[in-house]
């Protein structure tokens, strides 16, 4: 059920189910910005690398219950010949700055899980409307900068997902973005928080761009015209495997739901995007 949130999750495990929806709000004062999508990204390898078998844990919103897109990565992961354990935590419109508050009861039990297991990577996926510039100095980067402090303490590492905009812009003021502009901005505050923190970082919504623009046929987006469509997370599941494991998931045999020829461009967007 794509549209059911689970607060938390295992692969393979009880989940403790919340029905929440939605993963941004109003765009705010969003600066309208420019940016090119095609130009070449410098992005941090893991380091320690990956390992035979990583622990990995998702923490998010909507944008990564949806399609369920932990359990996409796993597939992908498994198709390729490797394993991971993976885990979620993932609520409707939850932010980072809930998730670092530990009087939240999502940021209590995420503090929790950190203190409990050691993971090799934590995915740290913002609400949309907190990684716009008119909100990112004041809601999204103290907020990160808390988890990957305790991430980092715990011998892990963070990896912030990139998300995408929505795919009709959303408003500023009495300003109607397109979701270029929109991307751009959430893309800048993305890179800005990774780079800060030396994190790394899965440009998902930067994927988005590139594949709207080469294959403008595939749709990535949900009909609400915000959350992901099946191939949407896949391509984000993609990139997120590049970005994890440093190597392309072209030809994996694991394709979702999706045609084999629309899955092998998604993969190699991701492979492109990721590994140059």
């Amino acid at each position: 059920m794509k549209k059911r949130g689970k607060l938390f999750g295992a692969i393979g495990a009880m989940a403790l189910m919340a029905a929440l929806c939605g993963c941004s709000s109003a765009a705010g004062s969003a600066q309208a910005q420019a940016m090119d999508f095609q130009a070449k990204l410098e992005l941090k390898a893991p380091d320690p690398a990956a390992g035979n078998r990583p622990k990995i844990l998702f923490v998010g919103n909507s944008h990564v219950f949806y399609n369920n897109l932990s359990l996409m990565f796993l597939n992908i992961v498994n198709g390729q010949g490797r394993k991971s354990t993976v885990k979620e935590l993932s609520s409707g419109y939850y932010s980072l700055k809930q998730y670092a508050d530990t009087q939240d009861q999502g940021g209590a039990l995420l503090d929790k899980t950190l203190n409990k297991e050691r993971w090799d990577f934590v995915i740290l996926q913002e609400n949309t409307s907190m990684a716009l510039s008119s909100a990112a100095q004041e809601e999204m980067f103290p907020s990160a900068r808390v988890l990957d402090e305790k991430i980092k303490a715990a011998g892990g590492q963070s990896l912030f997902l990139m998300t995408w905009a929505p795919k009709n812009g959303m408003k500023s003021g009495f300003k109607q973005l397109k979701k270029e502009e929109v991307q751009a901005d959430v893309a800048e505050s993305y890179i800005a928080i990774a780079d800060e923190l030396d994190a790394l970082l899965a440009p998902a919504g930067i994927g988005f761009m590139r594949c709207a623009e080469a294959y403008p046929d595939i749709e990535l987006w949900d009909p609400d015209k915000q959350h992901p469509s099946q191939a949407g997370s896949y391509l984000a599941a993609c990139i997120l495997y590049a970005v994890i494991y440093q190597e392309s998931p072209e030809n994996c045999p694991y394709i979702s739901e999706l045609d084999q020829d629309v899955a092998l461009k998604l993969q190699t967007i991701a492979a492109q995007l990721v590994l140059g």
